[in-house]
C-alpha cells in the first residue's frame, strides 16, 4: 500500500511538473510570436507580417497550417540567400494576428498581399509559395503579372485537394508536439549528421505549429478552399517560375508539380528524388542554392528598373 501510495504521488508530481513546464515553453512562444511581428492595416484589411533581410524582394507566403514565423524561422535557421534578398513574411488570413476577414480565398490573399506591398511601398517581388501557400502564390502571379518578377512553388497546392483534419483538441496537439519535439529534432539531426543548422531549422518548423489554437481559422479555411481549385488558368502565367518537389511526398503529391509545370509555359521543374513533404527541413540547402539560381538568373535577365524595393 504505501510503495503504491508512493508510485502515486511520483506520478502525480512528474505530471504536476511536465504541465508547468509545457505550460512556461508554450507561452514563450506566444511571447516571441507577438514580439517578432507586426500589424499593418492594409487596403485589403490587417495584415501581420515580419522582414529580413535586404535586396530584391520576396514575399514568402507559409503552408498549411502556419504563420508568418513558419518562413521567418526557416529564413532565419537555414541562412537562405545569407541576407542578400528582403524577405516579407506575411501571416495569411485566418493565421495568428491576420484576421480570416482580410482574405478568405486565394485570390483575396493574393489581393492582400499586393495592399501590404503596396503600404510598404514596393513596387514588384518575388513570390515563394510554400505547401498551402501554393495557391496564393499562384493568384498573385495570375493577378498581378506586372509585379510578379518570378514565382516559385515548393511542395506546392496547385490543384483541388483534401486535407485532412486536425483531430484533436488544440491544446492536446501544443502537448503533443511539446513531448515528441525532442524526439522528432533527433530524428532530423540522424538523417543528416554532417549538417549544422538542421536541428536548428526542425526546431524553429515543430515550433512553428504552435500555439495550435490561433492558426485554427486559417486551417479550416484552407481545408474548405483547397477542395475547389480546379479549373485554374495557369496557362495565363507569365512570370518565370521555379518548381520544387520531392518525389516521395505523399502530403502533396508530384502531380500538383507536374501540373503546373505542364501548365506554365517556360517553367524550371526540380524533382528531388526520395524527399517527402519535409523537403522544407531536409532538403533546405539544395532548397536554398536552386530558388538563389532562380532569382540571379531572373534578374540578370530581367535588371530591375529604379522602384522602391
Amino acid at each position: 500500500m504505501i510503495l503504491a501510495h508512493l508510485f502515486a504521488l511520483l506520478g502525480g508530481a512528474t505530471v504536476l511538473v511536465t504541465g508547468i513546464r509545457f505550460a512556461a515553453w508554450r507561452a514563450d512562444i506566444h511571447r516571441r510570436l507577438l514580439r517578432g511581428s507586426t500589424v499593418i492595416q492594409t487596403a485589403r484589411g490587417a495584415a501581420e507580417y515580419a522582414e529580413l533581410g535586404s535586396g530584391p524582394v520576396v514575399l514568402l507566403l507559409h503552408g498549411t497550417p502556419g504563420g508568418y514565423d513558419q518562413t521567418l524561422r526557416m529564413i532565419e535557421a537555414s541562412g537562405a540567400m545569407d541576407g542578400k534578398a528582403r524577405f516579407l513574411c506575411p501571416s495569411r488570413p485566418g493565421y495568428l494576428r491576420t484576421p480570416l476577414a482580410s482574405g478568405r480565398s486565394p485570390a483575396a490573399q493574393a489581393d492582400l498581399c499586393a495592399a501590404l506591398l503596396d503600404v510598404l511601398d514596393i513596387d514588384r517581388a518575388f513570390v515563394i509559395g510554400a505547401s498551402g501557400g501554393g495557391p496564393a502564390a499562384v493568384q498573385f502571379a495570375l493577378r498581378f503579372p506586372g509585379r510578379c518578377n518570378g514565382l516559385v512553388l515548393e511542395a506546392a497546392v496547385t490543384q483541388s485537394i483534401a486535407v485532412r483534419k486536425i483531430p484533436i483538441p488544440a491544446i492536446l496537439a501544443d502537448l503533443l508536439v511539446y513531448l515528441f519535439r525532442n524526439f522528432a529534432i533527433a530524428k532530423a539531426r540522424a538523417s543528416a549528421p554532417d549538417d549544422p543548422v538542421l536541428a536548428q531549422i526542425a526546431r524553429g518548423v515543430l515550433e512553428t505549429v504552435v500555439p495550435v489554437g490561433p492558426r485554427m481559422a486559417g486551417f479550416h479555411n484552407d481545408r474548405a478552399a483547397f477542395s475547389q481549385l480546379d479549373g485554374w488558368p495557369l496557362e495565363q502565367i507569365t512570370c518565370p517560375a521555379l518548381i520544387v518537389y520531392g518525389t516521395a511526398d505523399t502530403d502533396v503529391p508530384a502531380a500538383h508539380a507536374l501540373h503546373a509545370h505542364a501548365a506554365i509555359a517556360g517553367s524550371r521543374l526540380v524533382a528531388i528524388a526520395g524527399a517527402d513533404h519535409n523537403l522544407f527541413v531536409t532538403e533546405h540547402a539544395r532548397l536554398n542554392h536552386a530558388i538563389a539560381e532562380f532569382m540571379a538568373g531572373v534578374l540578370q535577365a530581367h535588371p530591375p528598373e529604379a522602384s522602391h524595393t
